[in-house]
């Protein structure tokens, strides 16, 4: 009878492992999804503050701006 309880303990422990190596992909993967939105996160901010810069310019608040950088380089 040893040799039968071996293989039950055997599935038991393949299942165990099984189960833990499921659980490291989804945390792996949850992992992954966090970087990722962090990520995009920045990225929208910054794609807003150049939309906001691109406005500010050509609606004429940055124009005096652009005028002593170009007295300054002597254009």
């Amino acid at each position: 009878m040893p040799k039968r309880d071996d293989k039950r303990d055997d599935k038991q422990d393949h299942k165990l492992d099984r189960s833990a190596s499921k659980v490291e992909i989804l945390n792996a993967k949850a992992r992954k999804k966090e970087a990722a939105a962090k990520a995009r996160k920045w990225l929208v901010i910054l794609i807003g503050i150049g939309i906001a810069a691109f406005y500010a310019l050509k609606g004429g608040a940055g124009s005096g701006l652009i005028n002593i950088i170009k007295s300054k380089l002597g254009m």
